[in-house]
């Protein structure tokens, strides 16, 4: 037994010396795959001849428990060690360390942020990797309003705390793979460039599996090329920007509400339709601070008035309703849910019935008053 071990206290060549494991946590849902992930990114180590260890913490359930994985690889193969010394091996520490994170690869926006609330996650080392889907929360879903977390918030940690930071809907790539999502993270893992092997081994550590093999590849392509292209984290959340920049222009009270309501007012006409939200807001919020200048009710007028505002001039309509029903995601969202593939024809038949007010409500105000008043006589005549 005369193995020897490579560590910091060794007396190495300065050239071993200067060489570190590279760090990857694994951050995921219970049920998504995270242990596949995990020995995917061992198996292809291996396969490329590189050491490697890993250990995990798995989860209770979806949403009751962290479900993290850790992986070291020594980014010089055993082959090089053993030239350079017999029987040398590194040792691979068995737990995440706070601070030296090179990769964290996570499979929901909060997931993330919560790994980087911990310390793990360090602006000059660590690249973040992250869906920018959610999976809420019990407490989120438990609250008796909108108990979400503010996604923006989420991002402001993220972005603040790591070196790189890539984004983009996993869960919306597996989907179009037709595959799981932890395929997709091993692509993007492979693409972030952190790895001391090309992407040959990754698809050769999936191929072994022999399952879902085709479809796992194809997930894994999908991860590889958005990391590979970059997708910068701050702007891959919808409408992230226009909620940030509403928040910087408004008290810290009321500035998310506004934001949110921006960004729906934007989607339902267009900015100039948000410009004339925020005049209404603006005047609402003079009103409220020459009441109460000092804000000791932290100006819950100006709040009420945002949210109800912006659901009232985002009034679903008939025009509304048929906006949504004919935009392009509904189809491909819908193609997704069938597993209807690429060259078969597909055929969605909408059941839209309006009623009298629902009509009226689309036209101009003579008119609906008119029809409005045509529905009032039949009804007073006991038509129905």
């Amino acid at each position: 037994m005369n193995a020897r071990t490579l560590s910091s206290a060794a007396p190495l060549d300065p050239q071993v010396r200067a060489e570190r494991p590279l760090t990857i946590l694994v951050a995921a849902l219970g049920g998504e795959g995270g242990g596949v992930l995990t020995q995917w990114i061992v198996e292809a180590a291996l396969h490329a001849g590189y050491p490697v260890q890993s250990t995990s913490i798995p989860g209770v359930a979806q949403r009751t428990g962290a479900t993290t994985y850790y992986v070291e690889i020594f980014p010089v193969p055993q082959a090089v060690l053993e030239a350079r010394r017999p029987a040398l091996r590194p040792v691979l520490n068995l737990a995440p360390v706070a601070g030296r994170i090179d990769l964290l690869i996570a499979s929901e926006l909060l997931e993330a942020a919560r790994v980087a609330q911990a310390g793990f996650v360090d602006p000059v080392r660590t690249m973040v990797v992250t869906s920018t889907s959610r999976a809420l929360t019990n407490r989120e879903k438990g609250a008796m309003g909108d108990g979400r977390e503010d996604a923006a918030r989420l991002l402001d940690v993220l972005v603040g705390h790591s070196r790189r930071h890539v984004g983009f809907d996993m869960n919306d790539e597996a989907r179009a793979a037709r595959t799981v999502i932890s395929a997709v993270m091993f692509g993007a893992v492979a693409g972030s460039g952190l790895l001391p092997f090309d992407r040959s081994h990754c698809e050769a550590a999936i191929a072994a599996s022999g399952k879902g093999v085709e479809a796992s590849l194809a997930g894994f392509e999908r991860g590889y090329a958005r990391v590979a292209a970059g997708s910068d984290l701050a702007t891959a959340v919808p409408a992230v920007r226009e909620v940030r920049r509403e928040r910087d222009a408004w008290p810290t009270d009321v500035a998310d509400m506004i934001g949110h309501g921006v960004v729906r007012l934007i989607d339902y006409q267009d900015r100039r339709y948000a410009d004339l939200y925020l005049e209404r807001v603006g005047r609402t919020l003079a009103f409220e601070d020459r009441l109460d200048p000092v804000g000791a009710h932290g100006h819950a007028l100006t709040r009420e008035t945002a949210r109800f505002l912006a659901l009232w001039m985002a009034f679903d309509d008939v025009v509304r309703v048929a906006d949504l029903k004919t935009r392009s995601d509904r189809y491909a969202r819908i193609r997704r849910e069938v597993g209807a593939r690429d060259d078969e024809l597909m055929t969605v038949h909408d059941f839209f019935k309006p009623r009298v007010a629902e009509v009226a409500g689309a036209l101009p105000p003579s008119w609906s008053r008119r029809v409005v008043a045509w529905e009032a006589a039949r009804k007073r005549r006991g038509k129905p």
